[in-house]
């Protein structure tokens, strides 16, 4: 895996996006996002790991909610980030439901968390 520093700029840059209420969908599920993702080490493994852990809370943002502060491990969390990503750039009906809000603040509260973690060994 990365340094933390790199995945403490991943994840400012990345929330920075999500929070940004004028971007265009296009941006977050373009392939910068998994190229990212990769090169930090994170694996996209359709959120398998994090819901042997955290059940719901991989796609349900109140679930999340709930577990957030509990989550410590940054390639988990990192994974998670990734395969919850992947859904929207390949499976979703459409790539512009990552917009909607349940969806971006998923992002924003992960992302966040990420950057919390990596940020405490930068």
């Amino acid at each position: 895996m990365a340094d933390t520093k790199q995945v403490y700029d991943f994840a400012v840059k990345w929330c920075d996006k999500f929070c940004d209420q004028k971007i265009n969908y296009r941006e977050l599920i373009d392939h910068h996002m998994a190229d990212d993702c990769n090169a930090l080490g994170f694996k996209m493994d359709c959120g398998n790991a994090f819901i042997e852990r955290y059940g719901k809370a991989f796609d349900d943002y109140e679930e999340l909610k709930k577990v957030i502060d509990e989550v410590n491990d940054i390639e988990l969390l990192g994974s998670a980030i990734y395969s919850q990503w992947r859904y929207f750039n390949h499976w979703a009906y459409t790539g512009e439901e990552i917009l909607e809000f349940q969806n971006r603040s998923w992002f924003i509260l992960a992302l966040s968390r990420l950057a919390v973690l990596s940020g405490k060994n930068k």
